[in-house]
Order: structure tokens, then C-alpha cells, then sequence
């Protein structure tokens, strides 16, 4: 049975992960994250397609199918816009409507929309200094929140009003509008140059793979699409397992403010000497009113270095004779109780967004996000330079001694189908996402580009989100790909662990071993329903 990938998208990113990947099936929901602007209502997804969209956002018994079930209604009116306004059955084959080409020339001007007002400065910076060397002027809109930037474009695809460029939820929004023929198909232009410069598993974002076509319903407009059109390229990504210290917290119990912990035996030290410190206000905060939070951001990078990627993916397995109330099973989920005493009081009443805020205002030492949730604690009041942040580290007896964050691209750049301006608009995009653009906008917005930045990301970033960036590259064995989940049952919720895991801690109602079992259960229950 095919999965979906759901991405979840953070508040930051999306500052409630949950937008929307949606292909048009139900998906499983798998790692919540953020809320990226005050007014952004819709929450991103970044963990697959059901993890991706359905990355739950946060609070409610199954966000993320919600999440994916407006997606669908959003896709659905969409297509039907753009059908009534133009006709383009045969676009949606491959982006057949591209407004006229030629060569781009000075003096053009280029509307693009976005749906993150946290990008619109950062934006207009990189236009202003793309213009300063091309003579193409790009006029940036920040429309928002969600639903609102939604049916603005529907309302434009019926007027015949859509800008040349879109910026939209990568994996999802970008393959749906392209299939409902609002965007251009960009195979022939993005050529193995451009994708080389981008990070490895962000490249083939918003490429419609057979595998999406297959697996969406028939009436769905994936179906009259060519396997291998393009019709966005990655703009921004991230990683989840990322963890934020306040280094004055730090140093006032005693600790070092520039080095992070290197083994998780390291970081049950530290939150042990921050929280004697202080009690009420030194240990770690996460949303865990999302109970998957814990689960997804914590416990599986941790297990995955702990067992190795084999052992990792075999607690999930169907039968588990090697599953979470195996031996290895039982020490991983040992190793995660061991965070017990050190939660920040209240933590499983907070939801995402409070938790991280709680931490910018210094109630907790500690706090667990992606890279995207940098922008979030800075629009909160605490500065970058402020934390010192870490991948969530790898246990000193596990299978890896080293761990990386596989990045997901959550967001892409589009250009319309009905653009008179083509060749400018490529011109945007190929320098937007080239190191020297993308070092612009990420600097600015403080969102990780999906560009390569390489040796030049510290020159380009400056220290505190290069410092983020390099823990997307590492030994292929110790990488851990959040959106790969081959080896869940294709009904997987990731509700259910992450309520049993709430139970074995902060809560204390379980042991290890008895969670196993229960664990065991519940991955027992998701596969029959597979069948």
C-alpha cells in the first residue's frame, strides 16, 4: 500500500506545522511544527505526507487529517477556478498555458506573492540587489494568512490577475496549483546544474512523481499530469530534533555557553545542573499538549542514533519481533524517561508555539524545535546570538556516534502559467536560489535556504544560522530523515505513540517496559488496519 508524504511545516515555517501538503488522499500525520507568522493560521506540515501535512499541528485529537481534509476542499475550489477562468485541461498536463518567452530586459518589472510575511523584507532586500544587477524590478506582496493568500489567488485565476512568481508550501500546495494548471513546468529549465546546488533531498521538491499519481483518487488532477513535470523549486527548508539553550542559563550554572553537549548522557547532565540551578525556570519546554512533539523531536533521532537505522526502523515493523518491547526497544525508551525530571513544570498544558515562547521569556533553560523555530524565538523577543543550539545528541554507547538532520524544503517558488514574463521570472528564481540570493533572504528572515551554501554559509549567514545549517550535512549512516517513513504502516497516526510516550514521561504512568508493550500494541493495531 503507498504512503503519503506529509511534511509539517512549523509555526515558523509555517509556524503551526501543518499546511498542507495534501495530495489528495489521507495522510498520516507525523511531526508537528510551527506557526510562522502571528497571522498565519494554517499550520505546515514537514514530516510526510500525512507526517508532512498532517504534522499536526498541534492541539486537537488529529490535526493533521484536518489539516489535509481543508487542503483537499482548498484543491478541489482551486481547480475548479481555474477550470471556469481558463480552460486549462491540457495545462495541467505540463504547464502548456507559459505566458510568452524571450530574453529578459531590463526595465520589466515582476510580481511575486508570498504567503510568509516574515519573507516579504528579506524579499525585498534580495529584489533590490537582483534588480541592482539585472535591471528586473520584482514587486513583493506578503499576503496572509493562509486561507486568505489562497483565495486571492483564486480570485486572480479567474481574472486572469496572477502574479509571474508564487512562493507556496513545498511538496503539496506546489504540486496541487501546478496540477490544477496555475503554474509552469519547469523540467527543461532547471537543469542538474541548478539542482546540484541545491541540498540533496530537497532537490526533486515539487516534481510530480509516478508514485503521487498513483496513489490520489481518480478524478483528482495529479491524473492528467506527465510524471517528471516540475513546477516549483525548493526556496527554504528545515529539520526537526533541534535544540535551543539559553546561554545565560547556561553560564549561570556553570556551564559553557559555546560548546554543546556532544552525547545525550551530556545533555541529561546539563539539564541536570541548569534545573538545580533553577528549579522553576532551568529545565526544557515543548508543546506536548501536541503529544507527538516528544516522540517525533526527541525519541526518534535519539533512537535512531542509539540502534542504528536498521534497529531504528524495526521497532515500527509489522510482527515486531524486534519492536519497542524488545530489549533495544525497552533501553531506547529508557534513555528517553530519563528526561523526567528535568520538563519544564506545565509542559504537557503548552502547545508549540507557548512552549517556544516560554522559552524566549526565560522559563525554561532548554527548548526542542527545528530550525525553523530561530526566526520564531527572534520574533519573540530573544536574540540569535542568545542560544546556542544543537541536533538532539546521540546517546555514547549507541550505533552512531555523530548525528545530522536530513532538511525538508518547505517552501518553493513557482512561476504562473500565465506569466508574459517567463524569462525574467526564471532569472528571479535561478538567482533567488543561487548561494549569493539565498544567503540574502535566509540572513534576513533567519528561514535556512534549500541552497547548498557550503564553505560560504558563515560568510553569507552569519555564525548563529550557519551554525544551523551544518547540521544538515554528516555521515549518510548517521543521518536522520525525518520524511522517510517506508516503514510505517501506510494508516499510521502519530497521535497514538505520542499520547503513550506523554504517559511515559513527563507523566511517570508507565515504565519503559510497559510502554513497549503498549507501544507494540498500538503499531500492531495500525498494520492489521493496513490489511
Amino acid at each position: 500500500m503507498q504512503r503519503h508524504l506529509v511534511i509539517w511545516i512549523p509555526p515558523a515555517a509555517r509556524r503551526e506545522p501543518g499546511f498542507t501538503f495534501s495530495e489528495p488522499s489521507p495522510p498520516r500525520n507525523p511531526h508537528p511544527l510551527r506557526k510562522e507568522d502571528p497571522d498565519d493560521n494554517w499550520c505546515k506540515t514537514s514530516q510526510l505526507y500525512d507526517h508532512r501535512d498532517s504534522a499536526a499541528r498541534h492541539h486537537d485529537d488529529d490535526p493533521g487529517r484536518r489539516e489535509m481534509t481543508a487542503a483537499r476542499k482548498r484543491t478541489r475550489i482551486l481547480a475548479v477556478a481555474v477550470t471556469l477562468a481558463v480552460g486549462l485541461t491540457a495545462a495541467a498536463c505540463g504547464g502548456s498555458g507559459d505566458g510568452e518567452a524571450g530574453t529578459p530586459a531590463a526595465g520589466q518589472t515582476l510580481k511575486m506573492w508570498t504567503f510568509k510575511r516574515s519573507h516579504a523584507d528579506a524579499l525585498n532586500k534580495a529584489a533590490a540587489q537582483f534588480k541592482s544587477e539585472t535591471g528586473i524590478a520584482v514587486t513583493i506582496e506578503a499576503v496572509t494568512p493562509d486561507d486568505v493568500f489562497v483565495s486571492k489567488v483564486q480570485g486572480a485565476a479567474q481574472t486572469n490577475g496572477l502574479p509571474d512568481v508564487l512562493e507556496l508550501h513545498a511538496g503539496g500546495e506546489d504540486l496541487e496549483m501546478g496540477a490544477s494548471g496555475l503554474l509552469s513546468d519547469l523540467a527543461a529549465d532547471v537543469n542538474d546544474a541548478w539542482k546540484q546546488r541545491l541540498l540533496p533531498t530537497t532537490r526533486e521538491t515539487g516534481v510530480m512523481t509516478q508514485q503521487r499519481i498513483d496513489i490520489v483518487a481518480n478524478d483528482s488532477p495529479f491524473k492528467q499530469v506527465k510524471p517528471g513535470t516540475r513546477f516549483s523549486v525548493p526556496f527554504t527548508a528545515g529539520a526537526f530534533g533541534i535544540v535551543y539553550a539559553n546561554k545565560e542559563k547556561l553560564k549561570a550554572a556553570g556551564l559553557s555557553a559555546d560548546t554543546p553537549p556532544k552525547t545525550w548522557e551530556e545533555f541529561l547532565d546539563a539539564l541536570k545542573a541548569t534545573t538545580a540551578k533553577d528549579p522553576k525556570q532551568g529545565g526544557l519546554s515543548l508543546g506536548l499538549k501536541t503529544s507527538q512533539t516528544g516522540f517525533n523531536w526527541i525519541y526518534q533521532p535519539m533512537a535512531h542514533s542509539y540502534l542504528g537505522k536498521e534497529k531504528f526502523q524495526a521497532l515500527f515493523a509489522k510482527g515486531a519481533a524486534q519492536g519497542f518491547g524488545s530489549p533495544d526497544g525497552v533501553k531506547s525508551l529508557e534513555l528517553y524517561s530519563r528526561l523526567t525530571p528535568y520538563w519544564m513544570p506545565g509542559t504537557t498544558t503548552l502547545g508549540i508555539d507557548e512552549a517556544d515562547i516560554a522559552f524566549a521569556q526565560g522559563k525554561s533553560a532548554f527548548d526542542v524545535g527545528g530550525t525553523f523555530t530561530l526566526a520564531f524565538l527572534a520574533q519573540n523577543g530573544l536574540s540569535p546570538d542568545k542560544v546556542l543550539t544543537f541536533p538532539i545528541p546521540p546517546p555514547a554507547e549507541g550505533q552512531n556516534k555523530e548525528i545530522s538532520m536530513s532538511p525538508l524544503a518547505l517552501t518553493s517558488l513557482g512561476i504562473t502559467s500565465t506569466t508574459k514574463n517567463r524569462e525574467a521570472a526564471l532569472k528571479w528564481l535561478d538567482w533567488v536560489t543561487s548561494p549569493k540570493g539565498a544567503g540574502v533572504v535566509a540572513k534576513s528572515s533567519l528561514d535556512l535556504p534549500a541552497t547548498d551554501l557550503g564553505a560560504e554559509a558563515e560568510s553569507l549567514l552569519g555564525a548563529d544560522l550557519a551554525a544551523l545549517q551544518k547540521y544538515f550535512t554528516g555521515a549518510p549512516e548517521s543521518a536522520y530523515d525525518a520524511a522517510d517513513v517506508t516503514f510505517f504502516p501506510s494508516d499510521y497516526d502519530q497521535v497514538k505513540p505520542g499520547d503513550v510516550m506523554v504517559r511515559l514521561t513527563p507523566l511517570k504512568e508507565a515504565t519503559p517496559e510497559q510502554t513497549g508493550t503498549e507501544m507494540d500494541k498500538v503499531m500492531g493495531a495500525m498494520w492489521k488496519s493496513t490489511q
